[in-house]
Protein backbone atom coordinates (compact mmCIF):
# COMPACT_ATOMS: atom_id res chain seq x y z
CA UNK A 1 0.00 0.00 0.00
CA UNK A 2 1.67 3.44 -0.77
CA UNK A 3 2.52 5.56 1.77
CA UNK A 4 0.04 9.26 1.84
CA UNK A 5 3.96 10.79 0.79
CA UNK A 6 4.28 9.07 -1.79
CA UNK A 7 0.53 9.56 -3.11
CA UNK A 8 0.59 13.30 -2.71
CA UNK A 9 3.90 13.49 -4.60
CA UNK A 10 2.53 11.68 -7.60
CA UNK A 11 -0.68 13.89 -7.85
CA UNK A 12 1.71 16.90 -7.36
CA UNK A 13 3.88 16.12 -10.33
CA UNK A 14 4.59 18.23 -13.40
CA UNK A 15 3.42 17.17 -16.00
CA UNK A 16 0.40 15.90 -14.05
CA UNK A 17 0.32 12.34 -13.96
CA UNK A 18 -2.04 9.99 -16.43
CA UNK A 19 -2.24 6.87 -14.73
CA UNK A 20 -3.61 8.53 -11.12
CA UNK A 21 -6.60 6.21 -10.64
CA UNK A 22 -9.71 6.00 -8.48
CA UNK A 23 -8.33 3.56 -5.82
CA UNK A 24 -5.66 5.32 -5.32
CA UNK A 25 -7.43 8.50 -4.58
CA UNK A 26 -9.53 6.25 -2.35
CA UNK A 27 -6.22 5.55 -0.04
CA UNK A 28 -5.27 8.88 -0.27
CA UNK A 29 -8.65 10.60 1.18
CA UNK A 30 -8.33 8.11 3.56
CA UNK A 31 -5.12 8.79 4.80
CA UNK A 32 -6.26 12.54 4.72
CA UNK A 33 -9.05 11.64 6.87
CA UNK A 34 -11.84 12.13 4.47
CA UNK A 35 -15.06 9.88 4.17
CA UNK A 36 -16.07 8.75 1.16
CA UNK A 37 -19.53 9.15 -0.07
CA UNK A 38 -21.57 8.26 -3.49
CA UNK A 39 -21.66 11.57 -5.21
CA UNK A 40 -24.63 12.21 -6.53
CA UNK A 41 -26.28 10.34 -9.02
CA UNK A 42 -24.46 7.33 -11.16
CA UNK A 43 -21.22 7.54 -11.71
CA UNK A 44 -20.87 10.31 -8.57
CA UNK A 45 -17.45 10.21 -6.37
CA UNK A 46 -17.30 12.34 -3.19
CA UNK A 47 -15.56 12.83 -0.09
CA UNK A 48 -15.59 15.14 2.92
CA UNK A 49 -12.93 16.19 5.19
CA UNK A 50 -14.15 14.78 8.57
CA UNK A 51 -12.43 18.00 10.68
CA UNK A 52 -13.82 21.04 8.57
CA UNK A 53 -16.92 18.82 6.59
CA UNK A 54 -15.21 20.61 3.27
CA UNK A 55 -16.78 18.65 -0.07
CA UNK A 56 -14.94 17.29 -2.90
CA UNK A 57 -17.65 15.62 -5.62
CA UNK A 58 -16.84 15.30 -9.34
CA UNK A 59 -18.25 12.49 -11.48
CA UNK A 60 -16.23 9.55 -11.36
CA UNK A 61 -13.96 8.44 -14.91
CA UNK A 62 -15.60 6.12 -17.32
CA UNK A 63 -15.15 3.70 -19.18
CA UNK A 64 -11.45 3.57 -17.39
CA UNK A 65 -10.39 4.26 -14.13
CA UNK A 66 -7.82 6.97 -14.18
CA UNK A 67 -8.56 10.32 -13.18
CA UNK A 68 -9.26 13.05 -15.54
CA UNK A 69 -7.03 16.79 -15.87
CA UNK A 70 -9.65 18.50 -14.75
CA UNK A 71 -10.52 16.22 -11.73
CA UNK A 72 -6.66 16.48 -10.36
CA UNK A 73 -6.77 20.04 -10.71
CA UNK A 74 -10.03 19.93 -8.00
CA UNK A 75 -8.14 17.31 -5.97
CA UNK A 76 -4.97 19.17 -5.80
CA UNK A 77 -7.30 22.75 -4.79
CA UNK A 78 -9.42 20.81 -2.28
CA UNK A 79 -5.94 19.35 -0.05
CA UNK A 80 -4.43 22.50 -0.43
CA UNK A 81 -7.80 24.21 1.13
CA UNK A 82 -8.07 21.02 3.83
CA UNK A 83 -3.99 21.75 4.79
CA UNK A 84 -2.99 18.41 3.85
CA UNK A 85 -0.27 19.42 1.25
CA UNK A 86 1.84 20.57 3.54
CA UNK A 87 0.85 17.31 6.32
CA UNK A 88 3.52 14.73 6.86
CA UNK A 89 1.24 12.74 9.22
CA UNK A 90 1.21 8.80 8.10
CA UNK A 91 -1.35 6.98 8.74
Amino acid sequence: MPKKKDLIEKLYRKPYPKNLTVRELDMLMKKCNCTKFQGGRGSGIGYVHDKTKRILQFDGPHPGKELYKYQIDKIIKFLDDIGEKESDNEI
